[in-house]
């Protein structure tokens, strides 16, 4: 019986997604507009709020001005990075270019693309929008899954102030 519960666990493990206390996953993906890439490294010493999205997903539409509005609040010390998991990355930059037109300003954070998918499928991402706040040395310290409303913005918000 304890070698078919350690099974089940072990199997179970091997399915959960990445949890508050686990570093982040590492990465290396290019801009929307394929100017430049980014790696995970390049924000050791920040807060950052890695946000998986894509342009077809009504949560993304929801709460996408809210993160365009949290990184102007935010002037250092805190990084928004949205990777778009879309096909072409036109999709996404036409989704973006509509909520610049909704808030009014161009959009305030890094936009990457993983056509591939492969940090979805790194961070076992059960859901679009995933979200993961991460801290200075790089450890998940909030698993966010589905979009944030008003409410939950604010409590994010309390989040990072702890961690800058």
């Amino acid at each position: 019986m304890k070698k078919i519960i350690v099974l089940i666990s072990l199997a179970l493990s091997l399915f959960a997604g990445v949890s508050e206390g686990d570093k982040a996953v590492a990465f290396n993906l290019p801009t929307l507009d394929n100017s430049k890439n980014y790696s995970m490294s390049d924000f050791k010493g920040e807060v950052v709020l890695l946000n998986l999205w894509a342009s077809w997903c009504s949560g993304c539409k929801e709460e996408m001005p809210e993160f365009f509005k949290l990184q102007k609040e935010y002037k250092s010390g805190f990084k928004i990075v949205a990777v778009s998991i879309d096909k072409d990355p036109a999709d996404a930059k036409k989704f973006l270019n509509s909520v610049e037109g909704e808030v009014g300003f161009a959009t305030p954070f890094i936009s990457l693309h993983d056509v591939s998918k492969k940090l979805p499928k790194a961070y076992r991402a059960v859901a679009m929008p995933s979200s993961y706040l991460i801290d200075k040395n790089g450890v998940i310290k909030l698993v966010i899954v589905g979009s944030l409303n008003n409410k939950e913005i604010e409590e994010l918000k309390q989040e990072i102030n702890k961690l800058k």
